[in-house]
C-alpha cells in the first residue's frame, strides 16, 4: 500500500499486521475525523484528518526502529477520538490535560475489528491498548515522542508555518538514545523547540481556538438536551454529526454553526468583566528538546535562556483563565 505522508512524501507499507488494521473499519472512520477539531470549518488550510496522524506516527516508530507492536499501538493511538476531536475535552470539562479521549481508549479493544486483528497476529491487546506501555509512543512533557514529533511536525507543514523540506531535516537531526528522542545539534533543537512555542501559542491554543472549541461545545450540550443527538453519536464521524445538526430543525442550534462558518479569528478579546465563555486551563504542549552536545544531554533551556523565559511565559499563559468574547465589529 502507497500512502502520502506529508513530511516524508510517498510511503509504501507493506506490514500484514499494518495493512489489515488500516483497512478495518474502526481506522478508517478516522479519515472523517479532523485532526483540529471544527478549524475546518472557518480556516481552510487547516485540513488533517485523525487517520493521517495516526499513519504519521506509526512511519515515525518505524523509522527509529520501535519494535512492531509499539507500531501497532501508535497507529491504534487516536482509535478512541470522537467527533470533532479535542472538542469533546470542552464538552466533558477535561480541557486542563485533553484526556478525554485517554479516559475512554481501552474501550475501543473490546471485541471488535481492532481486537480480532491484534489476536489474529498473537499481538496482546491489553497492552498495545494502553500507549503508555511505549516510551517512544508516548511520553512525559516536555519531552518529544512519536505522536508529539509528528503532530509539531505536521501541522505546522500544515498551515504553511515551515515547508517539508524544513520538517524532513528537523527528524533528519533527531536520534534515540535510551528509549528518548534527542536531537544530534543545538540549532535544530532550538528550531523545533522555538515552532512548538509558536504552534501553542498560535494555532493550538490561540484564543480564537478556545472560543470556537467552547462554542462548538454548546452546540453539542443543546444538540444532546434536545435529543438531536445521543451520545453514541459522538463516536460517529464529523461530516454525519455535522449534517445533522445543519439540517435540524433547532433554529438556536442552526444560528451558533452558522456563526461558527463564519467565524474570523481576529474577533476574539480578552476581558474578565465582559466575556461569553471562559477557558479555565489548556494543556501546555510546548516541548523543551533533550540534545546531546560534547557527550552531555541537556534540555533547550538550560542552554538557552531567550528560551527559557520564552517557554515559563508561556506554561503561564496556558495555565491561566481567559475569559472570551467574540466580537461582531472587527474593531473591538
Amino acid at each position: 500500500m502507497k500512502l502520502f505522508d506529508k513530511i516524508y512524501g510517498q510511503i509504501n507499507i507493506d506490514s500484514p499486521v499494518i495493512l489489515d488494521l488500516i483497512n478495518a473499519p474502526t481506522i478508517q472512520r478516522l479519515k472523517k475525523i479532523h485532526q483540529y477539531g471544527i478549524y475546518y470549518l472557518f480556516y481552510p488550510t487547516a485540513a488533517t484528518d485523525r487517520f493521517e496522524h495516526s499513519i504519521g506516527v506509526y512511519w515515525i516508530l518505524k523509522k527509529f526502529g520501535a519494535s512492531t507492536e509499539e507500531q501497532v499501538a501508535g497507529l491504534l493511538h487516536d482509535i478512541s477520538h470522537g467527533v470533532f476531536s479535542h472538542v469533546l475535552d470542552h464538552l466533558h470539562g477535561t480541557t486542563t490535560n485533553e484526556e478525554y479521549q485517554e479516559t475512554i481508549h481501552e474501550r475501543f479493544f473490546k471485541d471488535n475489528d481492532i481486537a480480532a486483528v491484534l489476536k489474529n497476529y498473537n499481538l496482546p491487546v491489553e497492552k498495545i491498548s494502553k500507549p503508555q506501555n511505549y516510551p517512544l509512543l508516548e511520553a512525559p512533557l516536555p519531552d518529544i515522542c512519536a505522536d508529539r514529533l509528528q503532530y509539531t511536525l505536521a501541522d505546522a507543514v500544515t498551515i504553511g508555518r515551515i515547508s517539508s523540506d524544513q520538517a524532513f531535516n528537523m527528524i533528519g537531526d533527531i536520534k534515540v538514545k535510551n528509549n528518548q528522542f534527542i536531537f544530534n545539534s543545538l540549532n535544530k533543537a532550538k528550531e523545533f523547540a522555538e515552532l512548538s512555542l509558536w504552534m501553542c501559542q498560535n494555532f493550538w491554543h490561540a484564543s480564537w481556538g478556545a472560543y470556537s472549541f467552547s462554542l462548538m461545545s454548546e452546540i453539542l450540550k443543546k444538540a444532546l438536551a434536545a435529543d438531536i443527538l445521543a451520545e453514541n453519536d459522538l463516536f460517529l464521524d464529523d461530516e454525519t454529526v455535522y449534517e445533522r445538526l445543519a439540517k435540524c430543525q433547532n433554529m438556536e442550534i442552526v444560528s451558533l454553526l452558522n456563526k461558527l462558518l463564519n467565524f474570523k479569528i481576529d474577533r476574539i478579546s480578552e476581558d474578565r468583566n465582559d466575556f461569553e465563555f471562559i477557558k479555565k486551563t489548556s494543556k501546555f504542549r510546548t516541548v523543551d528538546p533533550l540534545v546531546e552536545t560534547e557527550k552531555q544531554i541537556k534540555r533547550v533551556t538550560e542552554v538557552f535562556p531567550d528560551f527559557k523565559e520564552k517557554f515559563e511565559t508561556e506554561k503561564k499563559r496556558v495555565s491561566r483563565p481567559r475569559y472570551l468574547k467574540y466580537s461582531e465589529d472587527r474593531n473591538h
